[in-house]
């Protein structure tokens, strides 16, 4: 048997402290070489703040004044700053700010060190060399240092290059003809895990093979396997599903805010491991690197189901005539007249710099009348005092298709659509159409999105049959059975909700939709706004299975931003949707909606949600905004010293 010994050595480089080998067996803090498996998995950390799951990484730091390569123990030393602090700083000089040394480290010519990354993508066994996308680095540079690297890793003839830096992407030939090449979108094909919220949850397994809805059955102990992508889901356990999702459609929107774990497993329908479980009480763990499915006990399942509540929200109602006031002037004060869909893209629309739809907005009071008007008040508050119907769910649903068909046909009154109308005609005058875009107390809060849960209808502005069925269309849908369903598991007053509308332009020349968060929900270290994309004809929001959008991360740590392409959208024939410049620029309008909306009355929330699209002449129009709470959990947060 072969022994291994630590070795302490003494560098000329160090202040005198050394680093230790790492060797199979000894927890040591680097290696100048990788000559085997067993060494890769003394240095290699199974990262969970990577933004593909299922990955090892070993970090790289490689010394251009004495020519030495270090590969560091990433589990320990899992950033390139703390190493040479640690142990590669010259004797007697003062010690550096992480700051500096990342400008320094990433953009000078006269660097010190090179700093990458060695991936190991578990699921198509494909190695990778790979340098931050800030990096400013050469290609004559960074091919030396591939090829040094290459002739001291045990899986040298495989290690190919990938191109993160935006300037090299752009010179992507050039780069092929350095060194062997794999690209984002390649890397991107072999995902099978994909893990869209985090956590653990006990339930029965149940599978909705391809082609399937949902049944109408579900229950919140199921752990439910779908074939097909709904875009609403009665409350469960945890959801898998069979395709990649878009990481901020309605589905994993509804997920996050729900806290469900959530996850994509390529196949899951038909993998012999998933169909062992079918029917039987399971353990699910969703990770950031992997997952794991256990049995488990029947008294596992009653012990989570203890522990699991929804917090209820607090929403306000204040059913006054509020008027029919322009974005603009309405604060968020009048979320109980208005909603909060109106009052938060309001606020966004006073914001200097950043175009919004214009629109006015329908108060609570509307609809209020409409339903008094027509005596469904009565109606609906029978429904709700019945407790023999809340408590049979197919009766329910009859019951709420019953109150919905009621609203569909009852006559609006004149004295609400009167005014509408001439409001339309002052405020959105040329508008072609127009959206009736749904307003609840009881959607965009903290805690609760309410994401799909409403409709909201495009209509013709010059029609008073066409907004009048509008109108009833998005009044209607307060009593769809997903939402009524939404609203009992979080505890909400039904008697409480109430529908506003904001009436805005349709903004119709749109060649690019999108989502953003004002936060980097794969790891807190590295703060980032992060950006979803699709092409016209595609949605992020209400996307099918493996609708991919293109997917970015601008970093904003540090003075010079930088963005990395996650993924192509699949609508888009692998052409990019925002250039680099486009994202920068949304960047900076994101940095300035997080800082209106984080740190005040938003509740616990540490990020924002925001929908936009982007017009064939390339101007951006945020949509809508909404608080968002990321939830960073293990190798996801920032470690302790």
């Amino acid at each position: 048997m072969r022994a291994w010994i630590v070795v302490v050595v003494a560098l000329a480089s160090c202040g005198g402290i050394a680093p230790e080998l790492v060797t199979p067996g000894a927890d040591g803090d680097f290696a100048p070489s990788i000559p085997d498996e067993a060494t890769w998995q003394a240095l290699a950390a199974h990262a969970g703040n990577e933004v593909q799951s299922r990955v090892e990484v070993v970090k790289v730091l490689f010394d251009r004044h004495d020519g030495r390569l270090y590969f560091t123990q990433s589990r320990r030393w899992p950033i390139h700053y703390e190493f040479a602090e640690r142990f590669l700083w010259p004797p007697g000089a003062p010690l550096e700010d992480h700051a500096r040394f990342n400008e320094r480290e990433y953009n000078d010519d006269d660097r010190q060190y090179v700093l990458g990354t060695l991936t190991h993508y578990l699921d198509s066994n494909v190695w990778t060399f790979e340098i931050f996308a800030e990096d400013t680095l050469d290609i004559a540079t960074t091919a030396h240092v591939f090829e040094l690297i290459r002739g001291v890793v045990f899986f040298g003839k495989t290690l190919r290059y990938h191109p993160v830096p935006a300037q090299q992407i752009a010179a992507l030939d050039r780069v092929r003809a350095a060194m062997p090449v794999i690209t984002t979108d390649e890397l991107f094909a072999g995902v099978r895990y994909e893990p869209i919220a985090l956590g653990e949850a006990w339930g029965y397994l149940r599978i909705v093979p391809a082609g399937t809805q949902p049944p109408k059955d579900l229950h919140p102990y199921d752990v439910v396997v779908l074939g097909t992508q709904p875009l609403e889901l009665s409350p469960v356990a945890a959801i898998i599903t069979d395709e990649l999702q878009a990481p901020l459609g309605h589905l994993a929107v509804l997920a996050h805010t729900r806290g469900t774990p959530d996850m994509a497993l390529k196949q899951a329908t038909t993998d012999a491991t998933i169909e062992s479980f079918a029917g039987k009480p399971i353990h699910l763990v969703v990770g950031a690197a992997d997952y794991k499915v256990e049995l488990a006990t029947v008294d596992n399942l009653a012990r989570a189901a203890r522990a699991r509540h929804a917090k209820t929200p607090a929403i306000a109602l204040d059913l006054t005539d509020a008027g029919l006031p322009v974005l603009r002037d309405i604060s968020m004060r009048d979320i109980a007249r208005f909603g909060a869909k109106t009052t938060q893209l309001a606020r966004v629309s006073r914001l200097d710099g950043i175009r919004t739809p214009r629109g006015f907005g329908l108060p609570f009071h509307a609809y209020a009348e409409f339903l008094a008007a027509n005596g469904l008040d009565r109606k609906i508050a029978a429904l709700l005092a019945d407790t023999s119907i809340r408590s049979d769910a197919s009766r329910l649903r009859h019951a709420l298709d019953d109150l919905r068909a009621a609203i569909e046909t009852a006559p609006v009154p004149a004295s609400i659509t009167d005014p509408l109308l001439e409001r339309v005609r002052t405020v959105l005058t040329g508008a072609h159409m127009i959206r009736l875009r749904s307003s609840t107390n009881a959607e965009d809060l903290a805690g609760f999105s309410g994401a799909g849960l409403y409709r909201s209808e495009r209509v013709d502005p010059t029609s008073r049959a066409d907004i009048e069925r509008g109108l009833r269309e998005v009044w209607a849908s307060v009593w769809s059975w997903d939402a009524f369903a939404e609203r009992d598991w979080y505890g909400i007053d039904h008697a409480k909700v109430a529908m506003g509308i904001l009436v805005q332009e349709s903004i119709d020349d749109d060649a690019v939709n999108g989502v953003a968060i004002t936060g980097n929900p794969f790891y807190e270290g590295r703060p980032a706004v992060y950006i979803n994309a699709q092409a016209r004809g595609g949605s992020v929001t209400s996307a099918s299975g493996n609708e991919v959008p293109e997917q970015s991360l601008v970093y904003t740590f540090q003075r010079r931003h930088a963005v990395e392409r996650l993924s192509s959208a699949s609508r888009a024939q692998k052409r990019e949707l925002l250039s680099d410049t486009e994202a920068l620029r949304f960047a900076e309008e994101l940095a300035q909606i997080h800082r209106e909306f984080v740190g005040s009355a938003v509740g616990t929330a540490n990020a924002v949600d925001v929908e936009f699209l982007i017009r064939a002449n390339r101007e951006l129009v945020v949509l809508q905004a909404r608080p968002y709470k990321l939830h960073w959990a293990g190798d996801r947060l920032i470690p302790d010293e």
